[in-house]
């Protein structure tokens, strides 16, 4: 069995594309997506942009942004906080999303606030915690999106689905790592009986 999340420095190159969701979303947002991540404020993550900027930086409209970051919204790839910013108007901060497979299954979507300070320690220990367990808290600060056929359970903080065992990847491990990872995810959020 297979199961991999893609939590590299690198997600915007990696895991947005092979998930599809940059064509979900459209070249505008994603445009709109990357131009807000470049004024993010390392400690906290927050950006200040204003909609003629981010149009400035990607070749778009003021309406076309505005389009943009509605998008971003829905995907939950931003978070837009009114009046939250230096100025008066609104603060942004990007978000992350990376999907938790089995295969070429998505269990669900790992979606956390983009904060440059943190985020390779942040991910690090949501690794480690599904590889090793006992850090609960490592998931305090993360929203989980679950896949289709499965669904988040808060109260117990497990994801609860059924994989068929036709779904369920066979054949050569070339990669230990994302194996181990995908088993712990499974049994943690008990789609797989633990052993």
């Amino acid at each position: 069995m297979q199961g991999k999340i893609d939590s590299s420095f690198q997600t915007e190159q990696r895991d947005l594309f092979a998930s599809g969701i940059v064509a979900e979303i459209g070249v505008n947002a994603y445009a709109v997506w990357s131009a807000i991540k470049y004024h993010a404020d390392y400690a906290t993550g927050q950006a200040w942009p204003g909609m003629r900027r981010l149009g400035e930086l990607v070749g778009l409209s003021k309406s076309s942004v505005d389009r943009a970051v509605d998008v971003l919204e829905k995907a939950h790839m931003l978070r837009v906080v009114q009046g939250g910013g230096r100025r008066r108007g609104q603060t942004y901060i990007a978000r992350e999303r990376m999907a938790v497979r089995l295969g070429d299954r998505v269990l669900c979507t790992i979606v956390l606030d983009y904060v440059p300070s943190r985020l390779r320690s942040q991910l690090d220990r949501i690794e480690d915690a599904l590889t090793r367990g006992g850090d609960p808290n490592a998931f305090a600060d993360v929203e989980i999106i679950p896949g289709d056929g499965f669904a988040w359970d808060g109260a117990a903080g497990v994801l609860r689905g059924r994989i068929p065992a036709s779904e369920v990847p066979r054949g050569q491990r070339h990669d230990e790592d994302f194996q181990r990872l995908g088993e712990a995810v499974l049994k943690r959020w008990g789609a797989l009986p633990k052993k």
